[in-house]
């Protein structure tokens, strides 16, 4: 037998790409994580999620614009895309200002919690989509689910409003329809990313006219920390989150993206004050281990792309 050192070193290249889309898409799950109290703060010192959302698309606009540019990518869309990525940014759009407006009118954990049943309804949906019944494991899936979203809220049922609980199952439902989406769009990622927040920003604008805004400009200066975090961890996260989906599957990447909501559980409970009881973090605990049973079982169903979607709140 002979030792290969190109064998070698390309098995050490694998697992050093493997480390840094690990720890790429840790970070953007993080910053995710921090994005959604730190909206919360902004929405609690005057500034709505769908508000946060425009001035946030404003800003990403032309730095997406600029990136594409400068990696030689086109902007324009041929008319194969457009219809694709017409339908993936209007999801996008919704996802992002309908789960932050739920901000509006809830907890952060509770949003959270609320939000993260996207996953089971992208399950029940692609089977019907390719209609195949329900597997005995996914069944489970579901009922630990679903079991864990009565214990994580239940307690707190008289701090829901019907506003809020619609806002992030109409949130989720739309990041849903994202996920399933997504597969159908080709060509760049950084310019799909454009057009996504070029579509965002008329929706966000939309949706904060009817509500009543725009807020006052001196809303920007009660909380500028929390709104510069909320722009900022958003925009990097995205950044982190392109980088790991060039570098490991996207079954991976949902599955460490898992750590979002217990980012956001954690700072919200550190930095506002906003917590679970250890029955409720339990609940949260079965829903996160149901979804990432589910991303496991999918991934050895089939083949999975690497690419990514990209977050929307």
């Amino acid at each position: 037998m002979t030792f290969d050192p190109l064998a070698g070193e390309a098995g050490r290249q694998a697992r050093r790409t493997l480390l840094l889309g690990t720890l790429f898409a840790l970070i953007g799950a993080w910053l995710y994580g921090a994005n959604i109290p730190a909206a919360r703060a902004a929405s609690q010192a005057g500034l709505p999620g769908a508000e946060l959302i425009f001035y946030r698309s404003l800003i990403m606009v032309p730095g997406l614009g600029t990136i594409a540019l400068a990696l030689g990518h086109r902007l324009s869309l041929g008319p194969a895309d457009r219809g694709p990525v017409l339908r993936l940014s209007i999801a996008a759009g919704l996802t992002a200002t309908f789960y932050l407006s739920a901000l509006d009118h809830l907890s952060v954990p509770l949003t959270v919690v609320i939000f993260y049943t996207f996953p089971l309804m992208v399950m029940l949906l692609s089977n019907r989509i390719e209609g195949r019944p329900l597997s005995r494991q996914q069944i489970l899936v579901f009922s630990v689910a679903f079991a864990g979203l009565v214990i994580a809220v239940g307690p707190s049922a008289d701090q829901l409003t019907v506003k809020g609980v619609l806002f992030a199952l109409v949130a989720a439902m739309a990041c849903a329809a994202m996920f399933l989406i997504a597969g159908h769009v080709q060509g760049s990622t950084v310019r799909t990313l454009f057009w996504i927040q070029v579509v965002v920003a008329p929706i966000s604008l939309a949706f904060l006219l009817v509500n009543g805004g725009p807020a006052p400009l001196d809303a920007f200066s009660k909380a500028p920390f929390a709104i510069g975090i909320a722009m900022a961890a958003y925009a990097v996260a995205f950044v982190f989150q392109l980088m790991a989906s060039r570098r490991i599957s996207a079954s991976r990447t949902s599955l460490l993206f898992l750590f979002e909501p217990v980012t956001a559980i954690i700072f919200a409970a550190w930095f506002i004050g906003e917590t679970l009881s250890p029955v409720q973090l339990g609940g949260v605990a079965m829903i996160l281990a149901a979804l990432a049973g589910e991303i496991l079982l999918d991934s050895g169903r089939k083949p999975a792309p690497v690419t990514s979607a990209g977050e929307a709140g």
